[in-house]
């Protein structure tokens, strides 16, 4: 499993980084994707032990993501095909460089 994180950390972070930084756009998908895994037979909520973060639930033990992050994330997508991906990693990687030119440091 951690080679497994290791591999998605650039999607964690952006659903740790949404989270953080919420818009209305992001917190829209949040919640269309949230009712859809209310209703999924693989949720896991507090007291079970499938997350790989403890306490960190909701999760989804299929890829075990915890759900505050993962719903956020607009390059993932749901690995039992619930819900897509809104951006590919390439358009999230061209997003973050046209706001990094426009916002120099």
């Amino acid at each position: 499993m951690l080679i497994k994180l290791w591999k998605d950390r650039n999607k964690i972070l952006e659903g740790v980084a949404n989270s953080v930084f919420k818009t209305e756009h992001v917190e829209e998908i949040h919640d269309h994707r949230m009712a859809i895994c209310q209703s999924c037979p693989f949720l896991q909520s507090k007291g079970q032990k499938n997350c790989v973060a403890p306490g960190t639930h909701p999760c989804c033990p299929q890829c075990g993501c915890s759900l505050k992050f993962k719903l956020r994330s607009l390059t993932s997508s749901c690995p039992e095909g619930y819900w897509d991906a809104v951006l590919t990693q390439d358009e999230e990687d061209a997003v973050k460089k046209s706001i990094d030119n426009q916002n120099p440091l």
